[in-house]
């Protein structure tokens, strides 16, 4: 189970920030969250609706001092503060852990509905949370929460890592040297950082400019939001317009995971074989440290127009789905 490794990562295998190997982690889910709610504005603006003040009387309806809250509170509007709940939620339900990704197996060109998904994924997951947050027969309370799950996995569907598997728990059992952090063997006989984590955090930071830990890291997140949707403003408005299809949305993922996450490290990393997904890391963390993977300033370069454009459809398709389903 992904969920099981992915919490002992966040334990004892941190990355270079210390940040958990989830979905985009804290700067990216605030950056998707942003661009959306100023979509939503835009949305509203043209249309004389008003689903932004319904998203955030939704939001309101949640006690931001909720426990196990893993990224720090940066100030921003609340669609970004609530966007990381998710992942903050499953330390007390691990049973949603399953609904962040979908593992299909980077050697398949592309999954099918209900493929790979025993457990739940995040398709399903999404599914099913949006049927609620349309529901107005439902009460508040159920539709507030299906709207922080929305928040997040239109994230997490986003991110090439959640949405494949190469017998490597999704990236995370692949040792990465990243820019000038050489990966190392830990204390605990583990790796750090991984492929997963980089893809999460260090690289949305490096390529946001983005210091966590700095004064200005309010300032940082949402200035990469707004020039992702600066520049990114004709496909925002082309995937606004698109209809609603969750599994071409995650297969279009799983291309870029195909296409240059593992093909752009040095050295690349081929698809293997089709079988069941690894239970652990072990031997094929080992081998994959022996091979001294590196995505240094070469790799930041090949992959950043891919994850600017992901986090842009993500935070496009994510205002376009709570407009449709709250106006």
């Amino acid at each position: 189970m992904r969920k099981i490794f992915v919490l002992a990562a966040a334990l004892i295998l941190p990355s270079l920030t210390a940040a958990p190997a989830w979905g985009w982690g804290c700067s990216g889910h605030e950056v998707v969250a942003l661009i959306a709610h100023q979509e939503l504005q835009k949305l509203d603006a043209d249309h004389r609706t008003k689903v932004l003040p319904e998203v955030e009387r939704l939001l309101a309806l949640q006690d931001r001092q909720y426990p196990h809250r893993y990224c720090g509170d940066l100030s921003l509007d609340p669609m970004a503060f609530w966007a990381t709940w998710a992942d903050d939620h499953r330390t007390a339900d691990p049973a949603t852990g399953p609904w962040h990704y979908w593992d299909i197996p980077l050697a398949q060109q592309e999954g099918s509905k209900g493929q790979y998904c025993p457990e739940g994924c995040v398709v399903q997951a999404l599914e099913s949370e949006i049927a609620i947050l349309r529901d107005k027969t439902r009460p508040d309370a159920e539709r507030s929460q299906a709207l922080l799950y929305v928040l997040h996995f239109m994230g997490d569907m986003h991110q090439p890592l959640h949405e494949e598997d190469n017998n490597d728990r999704g990236g995370n059992c692949v040792p990465v040297s990243f820019l000038s952090h050489k990966a190392e063997q830990r204390p605990n006989g583990g790796y750090g950082p991984n492929l997963h984590g980089v893809w999460d955090t260090e690289l949305v930071e490096t390529i946001g400019g983005i210091d966590r830990k700095s004064a200005s890291a309010s300032g940082e997140v949402s200035a990469f939001a707004a020039r992702l949707e600066q520049e990114d403003a004709a496909l925002i408005r082309r995937s606004a317009d698109a209809p609603l299809d969750l599994v071409a949305w995650a297969n279009q993922a799983h291309q870029v995971a195909r296409r240059v996450v593992y093909a752009d490290l040095q050295p690349p990393i081929a698809p293997v074989a089709t079988t069941a997904a690894a239970s652990s890391c072990g031997a094929t963390s080992d081998g994959y440290f022996a091979r001294h993977e590196t995505a240094g300033d070469a790799y930041v370069s090949a992959v950043r127009p891919d994850l600017e454009r992901q986090l842009a459809l993500a935070g496009a398709r994510l205002a376009d789905v709570l407009y449709t389903s709250l106006r």
